[in-house]
């Protein structure tokens, strides 16, 4: 009885020295340090989204990479959220072993260039660029890319899950694609034994009108002006999406003839999702327990989509700062 008491009396001191461990905080010099970055951050990444000239923003997309990556190689830069920079997307991981921060640089033309890196929770500063090559990639369902090869979006989304012993990792992204185009992203990515990321694990199984596949990137391509959603839903344990049609078929009038082009698609109020299964995703062609009226539709960043008076974005003047203003 005395054994027992007293092995009580350790496992509750263990357990409250553990539960009294302080959370990491950033160092005064390394905050202040970081402060001042994000100050500068802030302008150039205001820059390169909302200046009128492409140049100017061309300009402030690539001084503000170089001012980002001396931030993040900054010690403790981690633990530091940023929280000022609207046009970036940053998302942690919920196991908490990364971050990967995403944005985008609109062209003349309406496309958009998307960059991004990702940075461990780790002693030692790990970064990880991304480089988009989206042009580049033809079969985007079943293409396996990794940071050279990325399919550039903006991340909004993650939810780890265990697959045969390791933790896949599915990310979901908004891509613009041109001046009437959107896609929203679904797609799995992994570390490999060289903790370098892989984008596209096969573990989404498609099985529609007779057909069974198994994709490694699920894509949604809308038209800009409609709403919708893709995203996980923890209570359900399923990824839910809106069903496309085309906007003859929404209006009631023939098809048109040919495969409809992602600017012709449109919403039609009913859903569909993906459900978590044994080591993968499995479709479900329709939803009957929905009781709300629309998809959780995350507002992760700013969406820089809706035309304005001035070209796709609303403009303004901005001034473009020279190396040493920076500072």
């Amino acid at each position: 009885m005395r054994y027992l008491l007293i092995l009580s009396f350790c496992l509750t001191l263990c357990f409250n020295s553990n539960a009294q461990t302080p959370a990491p905080v950033i160092k005064p010099a390394n905050y202040a340090m970081l402060q001042s970055f994000e100050d500068s951050l802030q302008i150039l990444s205001d820059s390169m989204v909302y200046a009128n000239e492409e140049v100017v923003r061309t300009k402030s997309c690539y001084a503000f990479i170089k001012k980002f990556v001396a931030a993040l190689k900054t010690p403790q830069s981690y633990l530091y959220k940023f929280d000022s920079l609207r046009t970036v997307s940053i998302v942690q991981s919920p196991d908490n072993k990364f971050r990967i921060i995403t944005w985008n640089l609109l062209r003349h033309n309406g496309t958009y260039r998307y960059f991004g890196t990702i940075q461990m929770n780790s002693p030692k500063i790990q970064l990880c660029p991304l480089f988009d090559a989206s042009p580049l990639i033809r079969n985007v369902e079943d293409t396996v890319c990794n940071k050279d090869s990325w399919y550039g979006c903006m991340y909004y989304s993650i939810v780890p899950k265990m697959v045969s012993g390791k933790t896949v990792y599915t990310m979901f992204g908004w891509k613009g694609a041109n001046p009437r185009e959107i896609k929203k992203v679904m797609e799995t990515m992994y570390f490999d034994k060289n903790k370098k990321p892989v984008f596209g694990y096969p573990m989404i199984y498609m099985k529609k009108d007779n057909q069974e596949k198994t994709i490694k990137r699920f894509v949604l391509s809308y038209n800009k002006d409609a709403i919708v959603s893709l995203n996980y839903n923890a209570e359900l344990n399923q990824v839910i999406f809106d069903h496309l049609i085309t906007k003859q078929a929404l209006q009631g009038k023939p098809e048109m003839p040919g495969k409809p082009r992602g600017y012709d698609m449109f919403p039609d109020g009913t859903y569909e999702a993906f459900d978590w299964k044994i080591n993968r995703w499995e479709y479900l062609e329709e939803l009957s327990n929905i009781t709300y009226r629309t998809a959780p539709t995350p507002v992760p960043f700013f969406d820089n989509t809706k035309p304005k008076e001035k070209g796709y974005i609303k403009t303004k003047k901005v001034k473009m700062i020279k190396d040493d203003e920076q500072k």
